[in-house]
């Protein structure tokens, strides 16, 4: 006779699962949740520095991640940390940790991280690498700053020049064109320009969203990403501040691999991975079959037109004497101050500049409509 419990244990038994199957499904589940709940750069700045303290202070990392964990932060980044603690209490490091999460630990903060657990300098490093995101997220700040500015005034502008032209002009053309009155070039043409709008609105908003989700479709394939990646540094004013931060970039995170004895081929590949711009990351590809020949990585930089002479004749000095990460430092320091001046600068004159070319604008559109409105009622 067959026994009922022999039976049973098999249904059980696959009703409790696999526990690393369901594992596996529960990290999963969390870092979709952390994909929507992201963490923000400020957050893993203080993570980092906080990090750092505990492991100075001879914390062991289980117990630092989870005094962490316990701090005020976001649902994403309690998450985050809660994976980190458990993949530590499994036996994994730090390092393994961060390469569950690429898109918020790229492979620099992964490699400098096993170097300095492998060193046993794992503290230092973690404040090397909160100095690096504070530097890298205040520079961003500061570009995008200079650049959505006058972007959100341009748009503004425009939006209100298209209200007027579909809105407001209408009205008023009737009023004009019956009046009899002898209308400026400049009337007419506004009066062709609010024609146009009204006769084909559909048309154009049809054609503007066509054309912005086909050109946001192109820029997100591997032709258009390249593509933008030239055009960027060929703008006027605003290239020469990309290349400036492109440059903090590479000095800043090449140096940080070099410092923590990272082995110079890697640094180079990573440095080119975290570049941002294909341009630049061709160019560290090019440094590193220069390392593999035997030669010096200011090498290949003397034939890039996007590197400006002074980083490789700095850079060759520092080769020549034996100090490469802390040439690559000053370099650094010397862009970060150049980024910062620049941006200053730029918010500075663009201010006065818009203001100009704004007032300019809405001074010959009420100048074309109040002009004839007046020259109108005078002939009564």
């Amino acid at each position: 006779m067959p026994n009922k419990e022999n039976n049973k244990f098999p249904e059980e038994f696959d009703k409790a699962g696999d526990p690393a199957k369901e594992k596996k499904e529960d990290l999963y589940a969390s870092k979709i949740k952390i994909f929507f709940e992201r963490p923000k750069e400020k957050e893993l700045v203080t993570f980092l520095r906080e990090l750092a303290i505990l492991v100075e202070a001879r914390v062991p990392l289980v117990r630092s991640l989870n005094s962490i964990k316990n701090q005020k932060y976001s649902p994403g980044m309690i998450r985050m940390v809660t994976i980190l603690q458990k993949k530590v209490e499994d036996g994994d490091s730090l390092s393994d940790g961060f390469a569950e999460f690429p898109e918020f630990f790229s492979a620099l903060y992964i490699n400098v991280t096993r170097a300095g657990e492998a060193s046993g300098r794992l503290e230092k490093v973690l404040n090397y690498l909160a100095d690096n995101r504070e530097k890298r997220f205040e520079l961003k700040r500061k570009i995008t700053g200079a650049l959505v500015y006058p972007a959100v005034i341009l748009l503004s502008f425009v939006g209100v020049f298209i209200f007027l032209m579909v809105f407001v002009m209408p009205t008023l053309t009737k009023t004009l064109l019956g009046s009899g009155v002898k209308l400026p070039w400049t009337t007419k043409l506004i009066i062709g320009m609010s024609d146009f709008f009204t006769s084909h609105g559909i048309l154009i908003t049809i054609v503007a969203i066509v054309s912005i989700v086909g050109i946001w479709y192109y820029s997100r394939t591997r032709e258009g990403k390249d593509q933008w990646d030239i055009i960027e540094l060929k703008i006027p004013i605003f290239g020469t501040l990309l290349q400036n931060m492109y440059m903090n970039r590479f000095a800043d995170n090449l140096g940080l691999l070099l410092r923590e004895s990272v082995p110079i081929t890697k640094s180079l590949e990573i440095t080119g991975n975290i570049m941002g711009n294909h341009i630049y990351k061709d160019v560290m590809e090019d440094c590193v079959k220069e390392v593999q020949k035997g030669r010096m990585i200011s090498r290949a930089l003397e034939r890039s037109p996007h590197f400006p002479s002074v980083v490789s004749q700095i850079l060759r000095v520092g080769e020549e004497s034996g100090k490469t990460s802390e040439t690559l430092d000053k370099i650094a320091e010397y862009y970060t101050k150049e980024v910062n001046n620049m941006t200053n600068n730029m918010m500075a004159l663009i201010e006065p500049v818009l203001i100009l070319l704004l007032g300019v604008g809405t001074a010959v559109i009420v100048a074309s409509v109040i002009m004839p409105i007046y020259n109108m009622a005078g002939s009564l």
